[in-house]
């Protein structure tokens, strides 16, 4: 291979999605010793200086940051033990970071409009929605905030200020801005749930669709749309309900467990094979094909931000006892 032609060409943006991950998996490698030399670091000058990457770099940062949607809370790193690492592995990481930073630097030029969460706006009313794979954080007039899950949306009024009403469709986590005068509201299935100035999850993604309310703080009252029997919770607890229900209760919940998924935590509670199906798909954005049937079994785990969608599966299958490919977006489930 040519591994200059390969770099230019990454450079320029001639490489696959494929491709490009292959490169960039090569440059990790011990392989690559034998070839990420002198010359790499002269390409990078040599096209520096030549003025065919020439960017605003506080420019391209900002960008950068502007594009990134996720909105999980910074992790604190815990001291670690000092390591020794080799001026091999030092000129490895120093390479990759530069590749890499040419190749963000063509991306974000290439796609002068980055992709953002949809958004949809009537006379009266907008909607924000998210695909599989994708979570955003929203800011309403009012103050307060919303954490939009995948496969989720929100709509509400243009007047929010004054008309604080949202429908929620799949999750989202709701930190409610204190307004005496105009309470704030989520209709979700069927499921009204009224605060003031409180923070609280709701999720439709449950079985025969119910809605599933869990407050963090504040208090809340909730009701089913016409119906004047109300239900209030106090933080840490938890009811899940459908529009039919006759009588609707609560129960303690460990909340910090369910909302999770804002900080782009991963976790499986005594799932069953069903419920990891569908929330893998709309965790990682793929299609699962399933062959076989599925154990009566049950898994648990908890998987930090960025876990790859290869290493869950590989703990997921060791409990619930099968096997699986993933080709790009499709994942291939064989039970034993």
């Amino acid at each position: 291979m040519d591994y200059n032609k390969r770099i230019a060409d990454f450079f320029e943006g001639r490489l696959t999605q494929q491709e490009a991950k292959e490169f960039l998996e090569f440059l990790e490698s011990q392989e690559a010793e034998e070839y990420l030399s002198a010359e790499v670091i002269q390409l990078w000058s040599t096209k520096i200086k030549a003025g065919q990457y020439q960017w605003d770099n506080k420019d391209l940062w900002n960008r950068i940051l502007e594009s990134k949607e996720s909105y999980a809370k910074p992790y604190l790193l815990k001291d670690q033990p000092e390591i020794y690492i080799s001026w091999k592995t030092w000129f490895r990481a120093a390479v990759v970071f530069l590749v890499m930073a040419v190749g963000a630097a063509f991306f974000i030029n290439k796609s002068s409009n980055p992709e953002k969460h949809e958004v949809v706006t009537n006379e009266n009313f907008i909607t924000k929605s998210n695909p599989n794979g994708k979570k955003t954080k929203l800011m309403l007039d009012d103050g307060s905030t919303i954490y939009l899950n995948s496969q989720s949306s929100v709509t509400y009024p243009l007047e929010f200020r004054t008309h604080r009403t949202i429908k929620l469709e799949g999750e989202a986590f709701f930190e409610v801005a204190k307004d005496s005068l105009n309470p704030f509201s989520v209709e979700a299935n069927g499921i009204v749930t009224t605060a003031v100035g409180t923070s609280f999850n709701i999720s439709t993604f449950n079985v025969d669709e119910k809605v599933a309310v869990t407050l963090v703080t504040g208090k809340v009252k909730l009701n089913q749309v016409g119906k004047h029997q109300f239900l209030q919770l106090v933080p840490g607890e938890e009811s899940i309900l459908s529009s039919t229900d006759h009588n609707i209760e609560k129960h303690q919940v460990n909340t910090l467990d369910k909302i999770l998924w804002i900080e782009g935590v991963l976790r499986f509670d005594e799932a069953t094979f069903q419920e990891m199906h569908d929330i893998l798909e709309r965790w990682y954005d793929v299609e699962i094909i399933v062959e076989g049937s599925p154990k009566n079994l049950n898994a648990s785990g908890v998987f930090d931000k960025q876990e790859s969608l290869r290493n869950v599966m590989n703990v997921m299958s060791k409990t619930l006892e099968f096997d699986f490919e993933i080709n790009d977006q499709i994942v291939t489930v064989k039970f034993k």
